[in-house]
């Protein structure tokens, strides 16, 4: 009798990496991390225009800080997690923030990384664009957007510390020597 293996109906054709669903494990971090960034946006669309206008500036304030707030409790949280799943899987940092090597499938990397990535490219962009013409006493609001990526890396790190893909742990057990030290 000769074992054959079949491709379950739901896999992509070799060769074709698979589209990322709504349905697939750990979408809804993607989908929080989409919904941050349409958010920060959205305010900045509003506040770069508007930048000179004190309750824009404090919009702006406000959300870039409620999206680092959430990132830095995001972020601690799943470091936590990770301290205790490490007991039995090789944690790497780059792999629980960064989702580098093969911590989580190629669709989930690119649209977790492209996200990380707009949320620095535009806020940089942001505190660039309101540094310009500003006076001694003048805020630029819009720099508070350097904060925002702290949101972007807690949604990785929240997703690959549920859902990543680790290797087992490696056993450095250090043995102590009988040697004496004078």
């Amino acid at each position: 009798m000769t074992a054959m293996s079949a491709a379950a109906p739901d896999d992509p054709p070799a060769g074709r990496v698979a589209a990322w669903s709504p349905d697939q494990p750990g979408s809804r971090y993607a989908r929080a991390d989409l919904a941050g960034t349409v958010a920060f946006v959205v305010v900045l669309a509003i506040g770069i225009p508007l930048r000179d206008e004190r309750p824009v500036q404090i919009l702006v304030g406000v959300v870039s800080m409620v999206l680092f707030a959430i990132g830095a409790v995001g972020c601690l949280w799943a470091y936590v997690s990770a301290l205790e799943r490490s007991r039995v899987d090789e944690i790497g940092v780059a792999n629980l923030y960064l989702l580098t090597g093969r911590t989580a499938p190629p669709p989930v990397k690119r649209t977790m990384s492209l996200l990380l990535g707009a949320q620095v490219v535009i806020s940089l962009a942001a505190a660039i664009v309101g540094a310009v013409g500003l006076t001694g006493s003048q805020v630029n609001a819009l720099a508070f957007g350097i904060l925002v990526p702290m949101f972007g890396l807690a949604m990785n790190s929240l997703w690959a510390v549920r859902h990543g893909s680790y290797g087992p742990r490696i056993d450095k057990t250090v043995r102590p020597s009988n040697r004496r030290i004078d």
